[in-house]
């Protein structure tokens, strides 16, 4: 587990996401939380539970529409844990990469 200000906060642009784990004996909750950055292959997000490097989650986002701000479009797939981060503010922080190349 990594220390340091590798996520700065000022950078962070929290996006509202939620995720449930595939694992294997995983109990099927969605959790709400966020996307505080949005990195080339995958995010940053907060986690209200531990979360283990490699585990497999099931991400959704729910976002406004660019023209109406009433419509909202939503978007679902896969990541893998990459690492944690316990930042300054002591809230942990998980890398997932994404498991398609295209954005999610």
């Amino acid at each position: 587990m990594a220390t340091n200000n590798q996520f700065p906060p000022r950078n962070e642009h929290p996006v509202p996401i939620s995720f449930c784990c595939l694992e294997l004996n995983s109990e099927p909750i969605e959790h709400s939380t966020k996307a505080v950055r949005i990195l080339q292959n995958g995010y940053v997000i907060t986690s209200p539970c531990k979360l283990r490097c490699g585990t497999l989650l099931s991400l959704r986002m729910r976002l406004p529409n660019d023209e109406k701000g009433n419509m909202f479009w939503e978007n679902r797939c896969t990541a893998t844990v990459l690492g944690e981060y316990l930042l300054n503010d002591g809230v942990l922080r998980y890398k997932v990469e994404l498991d398609h190349p295209r954005p999610c």
